[in-house]
Order: structure tokens, then C-alpha cells, then sequence
């Protein structure tokens, strides 16, 4: 492959590799006619070494005397690069049991393929594009707390979805709304009870295939759990709602729930950068959001108006919604701009 398509797979700009071809760390099998660089099969699992050493604080230099040294086996960094993993990101536990798989192929003296490689590289990557330094601080110190048993209990949620799912269980049904209320506390755990880091997770599962091959849960799956948490939270507002707003809800709440999470995430990016609430842009989400709300009432205005005050008054509404009260009280100024109502 060419040096654009390895450096976007690693996550490496392309002067990083021009630069490791510079300094011998890394040089590329062939070259093109046209004298552009190629990499195959070898380079990519000597970058994956290379990558693996530098997240062990190791200098390219030290880095290149490794990598020279005969002695300094393939299955051990793999295995180092294991035990380290354990302890971060919130997909440590995926990421482990592909670099095993990766490890007992070396050991049985069969060399992994170039996708394996790419996997375990991109898979590496995948938390810096979502988590500032400080947000992966806080993941690793919320993981190192919960390691021994939020492994288990991870890979126990992901056989009991791929269950019922095998099974045709509609999201509706109890068993989905358990699955979906444990799955949402377990990650709002490891956020610290951060709702916008677990948006962040939310984001990061949703757009990496990496993820979705290594933990066993694509899109398909997310939207399961979306839509069974939806229909667990809808059962909340019985307490605020009439028999007949209830049958409402039961059919255009649901129905938004794909809409949510990145309407959420950008407004909560807005909020962030220090946009103001009555700025252009917020405007132009409240509107997504009025609509939006008002949608899953069906488009009556007085059960939006109850679903509004049962969310901002009820804690457990809020909880693992991505909305917290200080997201809530940006969107409400935002929309009082528009038609001097509050929403959340």
C-alpha cells in the first residue's frame, strides 16, 4: 500500500513515516515506478512494533536498537503491549484479545496478515480521536478501578445481546430494557458519571469497525441497546402522562432515538468551545432539537410541555442520556431565543 493510505490506517501523518524512512526505522520494501514508496505484509508488522514500543515511552532510537536486536521477539512486545492495554482505554479488553490472538499465531510460527496488523494499529489509535489527554486520564483511572469486573461483565452483556438478538427479541421487551439499563450504567460508570464522555464512548463505538470487530458489537447492536434504553426510559414518564399521552409516546417516542447522540454531541461541542446560546449556530440546533422533541410527542405541544418538565425534574430521565443539567440549561437558553420556552 502507499505511504497515504498506511499513515491514515495507523494513525500517523505522512511526514512521521517520511521521517521513520529517513532514519532507517522504517523503510519500505519497494518502490513504484514513479518512485513512490510501498509498503507490505513486513513494513506494516514493523510499524505495528515500532507503534507498540513508543507507547512504552521508548525514544526511536532505543526503539530502532530493539527492533535491530534478533533477541527482541515479535510475542513478547505483543505481550507487553497486552498487560499495558489492561489497564487503559475504555477498549482494552477488545484490543487484549485480538493482540492474544495475534500472539498465538506468532507462536505457532504463522505470520499474521496484513488486515490483523491494520486492526490492532487502527484499533491503538482509536481513543486519541475522540478523548482529550485529560478524558483519557480520567477513562484509565475509572477502568483501573473497575478492571476486575467490568471485563466480565462486559463480555457477559455482549452474549446476552447477541442472544436475544438471535432470538428476535423486539428492544421493547424486558429483557432488552435489562440488558440495555445494565449496558448504559456499566459505561456511565466508567465515565465517572460523565455524560458527555459518554457520548464520547457512545460516538467512538458507533464510527470505528474496528471496535465492531474486536468487541462483537456493530452498529446493528448499538441501535438495539439505543432503542431498548428508549423503551426503558419511556416507561419513566408513565408517572407524568395520561393512558392516552402514554400510547403516544409509545409511537413516535422510539422513533427519534437515532437522531439523539450527534444532535447531543454537537450541541455538547458548541457548549464546550464557548459558543454563545444565542449565537448563529446554536440557534440553528435549537431548531433541530425543538423539532426533535416535539416529534416524539407526536407533535402535541402539551405533552412535549410535560415531557419537558418530567425531564428537567427527574434525575433518573437524565441519567445516561448524554443530557445533563448543565447541557440542559445551554439548549434552554439557546431555545428561549427562539420562542422564549425552555427545553431539555
Amino acid at each position: 500500500m502507499k505511504i497515504g493510505e498506511l499513515a491514515r490506517r495507523a494513525g500517523l501523518t505522512v511526514r512521521a513515516l517520511r521521517h521513520y524512512d529517513d532514519i532507517a526505522l522504517l523503510v519500505p520494501s519497494e518502490r513504484s515506478s514513479s518512485g513512490y514508496r510501498l509498503y507490505g505484509r513486513k513494513d506494516v508488522a514493523r510499524l505495528y512494533r515500532i507503534q507498540a514500543l513508543r507507547r512504552l515511552d521508548l525514544s526511536l532510537a532505543d526503539i530502532q536498537g530493539l527492533l535491530d536486536n534478533a533477541a527482541g521477539g515479535l510475542s513478547e512486545v505483543v505481550a507487553g503491549q497486552v498487560a499495558q492495554l489492561d489497564r487503559e482505554i475504555l477498549q482494552a479488553s477488545a484490543l487484549r484479545a485480538h493482540l492474544l490472538a495475534l500472539q498465538d499465531q506468532l507462536q505457532a510460527s504463522k505470520e499474521p496478515g496484513i488486515d490483523d496488523w491494520l486492526l490492532a494499529l487502527e484499533s491503538m489509535v482509536a481513543g486519541a480521536k475522540y478523548f482529550s489527554d485529560d478524558e483519557q486520564r480520567v477513562l484509565n483511572t475509572q477502568r483501573n478501578g473497575l478492571a476486575d469486573a467490568a471485563v466480565p461483565e462486559r463480555a457477559e452483556l455482549t452474549n446476552w445481546l447477541h442472544r436475544l438478538v438471535a432470538a428476535g427479541a423486539s428492544p421493547e421487551s424486558p429483557q432488552a430494557q435489562a440488558l440495555a439499563q445494565r449496558w448504559i450504567a456499566l459505561l456511565l460508570e466508567e465515565a465517572g458519571g460523565d455524560e458527555g464522555l459518554l457520548m464520547k464512548i457512545y460516538a467512538m463505538h458507533w464510527n470505528e469497525p474496528s471496535l465492531h470487530a474486536m468487541t462483537g458489537v456493530d452498529r446493528a447492536g448499538i441501535r438495539y441497546i439505543s432503542h431498548a434504553m428508549a423503551f426503558a426510559r419511556l416507561a419513566l414518564y408513565a408517572p407524568y402522562c395520561s393512558a392516552g399521552e402514554m400510547a403516544t409516546l409509545r409511537q413516535h417516542y422510539v422513533a427519534q432515538t437515532d437522531a439523539w447522540p450527534p444532535l447531543i454531541a454537537e450541541v455538547r461541542q458548541q457548549m464546550s468551545a464557548g459558543v454563545p446560546a444565542d449565537g448563529a449556530a446554536m440557534r440553528a440546533l435549537a431548531q433541530r432539537w425543538q423539532a426533535l422533541s416535539l416529534a416524539k410527542a407526536g407533535g402535541k405541544a402539551s405533552l412535549h410541555a410535560k415531557l419537558q418538565r418530567a425531564f428537567r425534574h427527574d434525575a433518573a430521565l437524565r441519567s445516561g442520556s448524554g443530557i445533563d443539567e448543565t447541557l440542559a440549561a445551554y439548549v434552554g437558553q439557546a431555545m428561549a431565543c427562539l420562542d422564549g420556552t425552555q427545553v431539555s
